[in-house]
């Protein structure tokens, strides 16, 4: 893929000219507009194929729980991981399900990507109104997904667009005054949390496809601010007071932020080797898997999950797999059975957790956060190699996607919408819950993100 276009203009330049335009108004991409059908999507990709729930696994007879998998067929060099699923028909009714929310996913993602580099926020298609609320955080989630998805893709529309977002979300940020060798958010964290914003630009960086030296310098940058934030007992410090407990200031952010910090430090790792990135995600391994055996969480285990398998297949280290097996393992128990009968629409998405217990808050794309984590304990069963936990997290995930394909606006879904606008505004977008329709550009990125670990994770077929 050629470079992209950001290796023929200054950085400095174009954030600059960025920061004048954040603080535009959003607007909704004009409804006459119809959405973008990449070459590359297979021609026997259904629009509206049926998604039904996955037939039982396979008995897995006695001896067979260390016998080596086969590996996954790589794409030929040269060729995005897309063309692996052609012929699309000849994979399993969920994996078409999922090549097909990562291709109209991505290209509604591409709708909404607004001219100063931001994507619209939201949108109430009831109302024909984008939604308030609007936070960094959710735009970096944004440009991470896109940049996966291009990378998935071969798309250089979406890779330039993920590449005009990055730089967007850069203008938020500064070199540090006491080392010009950090960058940090403008923000504080009451307004949008550093250690979590700086750890997702970092990973949407890695993940641009062709990004040139001048991004990656800047994402190793914001990795030294990671670095700083990281604890010697191996917790990372959330918050912008030093002296501040950040458990009290803000608990919830325990279950989020120290996973993206260590999860963009291991993939740094992967693309800027340095022993201090290793040391910090192995310090946070013996930290956090203590937290989490003392409060589980289901967003916990999804943000650890990616860090430690990646620590795993770069430095091989028993205690990674096995906390990466004990959260996954936790994570399934949380699934909601088909058979249930309080809310079998809610069938393969994950109970909350509320207070150490389970709840019933409707699940939304937030699954695709739980998917992108069985598919990162899946490809590590391959490593270990672990074929009933493989079977295990394979089921799984494909409960998961049969529940995240419905939320997923289709043709079929939406022909009480009129035409233009459903093309424009709705097909390809996740709502919110099955009872809320509302779109919004995490809930999709995070669909889409969890849907191409998921095809790349060796469970697809």
């Amino acid at each position: 893929m050629r470079r992209l276009f950001i290796t023929t203009v200054p950085v400095i330049l174009l954030v600059g000219a960025v920061v004048v335009a954040v603080g535009q108004a959003p607007t909704p991409p004009a409804e006459s507009a119809a959405p973008s059908s990449p070459q590359s999507l297979p021609q026997s990709l259904p629009q509206s194929s049926p998604v039904g729930l996955p037939s039982s696994p396979p008995k897995v007879l006695p001896g067979m729980a260390t016998t080596p998998l086969p590996p996954s067929v790589p794409p030929t060099p040269g060729d995005p991981p897309l063309s692996r699923f052609e012929p699309l028909a000849s994979f399993p009714v969920h994996t078409q399900n999922a090549v097909r929310g990562v291709v109209l996913g991505a290209a509604w993602m591409t709708r909404m990507h607004q001219p100063h580099g931001r994507f619209l926020y939201g949108y109430n298609p009831a109302l024909r109104q984008p939604l308030a609320g609007d936070h960094d955080l959710k735009q970096a989630r944004g440009a991470l997904a896109l940049a996966q998805a291009a990378k998935f893709t071969g798309d250089e529309k979406q890779a330039t667009l993920a590449a005009q977002s990055v730089l967007a979300l850069l203008a938020a940020t500064r070199a540090d005054p006491a080392d010009p060798n950090v960058r940090v958010p403008v923000h504080s964290y009451l307004t949008c949390n550093r250690v979590g914003f700086a750890a997702l630009v970092a990973l949407a960086i890695y993940e641009l496809p062709g990004a040139d030296e001048k991004l990656l310098a800047e994402a190793e940058r914001l990795c030294a601010l990671l670095r700083k934030n990281c604890r010697p007992d191996g917790s990372v410090h959330y918050t912008d007071g030093a002296s501040e407990d950040p458990v009290k200031v803000e608990p919830a952010g325990r279950n989020a932020y120290p996973g993206l910090a260590l999860h963009a430090l291991a993939v740094g790792n992967r693309l800027r080797p340095a022993a201090w990135k290793v040391d910090c995600v192995r310090k946070g391994l013996g930290h956090y898997r203590a937290v989490f055996r003392d409060q589980p969480h289901p967003l916990l285990a999804a943000t650890l999950t990616p860090a430690f398998a990646e620590l795993y297949q770069q430095t091989p280290t028993p205690e990674a797999a096995a906390a990466v097996f004990e959260m996954n393992d936790w994570l399934c128990g949380l699934q909601i059975a088909g058979n249930d009968p309080r809310t079998p629409h809610w069938a393969g998405a994950f109970r909350s957790v509320v207070d150490g217990r389970p709840g019933d808050t409707p699940p939304g794309p937030e699954t695709g956060l739980y998917v992108a984590s069985l598919a990162a304990a899946c490809q590590l069963t391959r490593l270990v190699p672990d074929l009933d936990r493989h079977t295990k997290y394979k089921s799984a995930l494909a409960d998961a996607i049969h529940f995240l394909s419905g939320l997923q606006y289709l043709e079929t879904t939406t022909r009480h919408f009129e035409a233009t606008f459903r093309a424009s505004m709705l097909v390809g977008g996740f709502h919110l819950t099955p009872e809320d329709g509302n779109l919004r550009i995490d809930g999709t990125a995070n669909a889409v993100s969890g849907l191409v670990r998921f095809l790349g994770c060796g469970a697809e077929r």
